[in-house]
């Protein structure tokens, strides 16, 4: 069953190991990934171009988000730390050390004035962006903060663990509003419908959620994946669910009737993240493979071909750095040293 894709799909071998986490500016020209190779990268969406890679000083890399205005990216990781970047100047905003374990997401209020992070150490911070001022530190939950989202209006925090369970937060007070058990094995990623009455969970068993969290009630769920689904998010126009799992697929979900509708297979590992550009017509993904794809679920294949080249271009010459290096590398191993090198010519 696969997608009714319009055009050849693009990769671009983009970290030396694990890509967790990936995020498209709210203009549509550029994409972030943060990968367990320990560095953030930024790259042109149209040409396939690194624009820049930066060693993130986090450790492995979990999670990275664009502010709303796109001026700031927030990523996190292994070290329990949180930084965020002023894109412009090329220079780190402020980094904080607000938790005692590795931050597996990081995500910005709709006005961009606070940012929540969610911890290993089961607490979550929301931070004020302007100063990075932790106002709250909160250890919500027993085990792992896998997810954190801001609710559309900004004033409620939802938080979601390995622990079964979704609370909700006052993003003022810090107090505590509702807890939700959900009964999944544990939760990976989720996002609020435009509505803020319901939220999109991606869970440990494998399946996709819809939970009213007004009422406390599971609404729909998808399931499909075989194995863990790490991400869940809806498209532009809300009228479908794209989720991606450890089974390696991307599945397609009706938004409004949870029926699957179609599914993709490419990556050679766990397909962790996923964004869809602004107009919905590409998704992109990020895997455990170390590439990320953009996949043209709309677009014509005119539109596509110069888009596909210029990435193709950008492979090529990539590759052939990596070669390069490698040899290099390979020279430097093989070459005498010592007396050995000075009775052989080694210098």
């Amino acid at each position: 069953m696969p997608a009714p894709l319009t055009a050849a799909v693009l990769r671009r071998q983009a970290a030396t190991d694990t890509i967790y986490s990936i995020a498209i500016n709210h203009a549509g020209q550029q994409l972030a990934t943060g990968s367990w190779d320990q560095h953030v990268a930024l790259w042109d969406v149209n040409s396939g171009a690194e624009l820049w890679r930066i060693n993130a000083q986090v450790g492995r890399v979990y999670s990275v988000a664009f502010s709303p205005d796109d001026q700031l990216l927030a990523w996190a990781g292994t070290d329990g730390s949180v930084h965020v970047y002023n894109i412009a100047s090329g220079a780190v905003q402020w980094q904080q050390s607000g938790h005692s374990a590795l931050v597996y997401q990081v995500a910005f209020s709709a006005d961009g004035r606070h940012l929540a992070s969610g911890s290993e150490d089961g607490s979550f911070c929301i931070w004020e962006v302007a100063s990075g001022q932790r106002l709250h530190h909160v250890v919500g939950h027993s085990v792992y903060v896998q997810a954190v989202a801001f609710s559309p209006d900004g004033q409620v925090l939802a938080t979601g663990s390995r622990d079964c369970t979704l609370a909700l937060w006052d993003v003022s007070s810090g107090a505590e509003l509702a807890r939700i058990d959900v009964v999944t094995n544990g939760i990976n990623s989720m996002v609020y419908h435009p509505d803020g009455r319901h939220l999109l969970l991606s869970n440990v068993d494998g399946s996709v959620g819809l939970w009213d969290v007004s009422a406390g009630q599971l609404v729909r769920e998808m399931t499909g994946h075989r194995y863990p689904s790490w991400s869940a998010i809806y498209s532009p126009d809300l009228r479908t669910i794209a989720s991606g799992s450890a089974d390696k697929t991307i599945l397609f979900w009706d938004a409004d009737t949870g029926d699957k509708r179609s599914m993709l297979e490419g990556h050679d590992k766990d397909v962790y993240a996923l964004a869809y550009s602004p107009d919905g017509r590409i998704l992109y993904s990020g895997s455990a493979d170390g590439t990320i794809r953009a996949w043209p679920l709309a677009v014509p294949a005119a539109d596509w071909q110069p888009v596909a080249a210029a990435w193709q271009a950008h492979e090529v010459e990539d590759q052939a750095k990596r070669d390069a290096a490698a040899a290099n590398k390979l020279t430097a191993a093989a070459k005498p040293r010592g007396m050995l090198g000075r009775l052989f010519g080694g210098r």
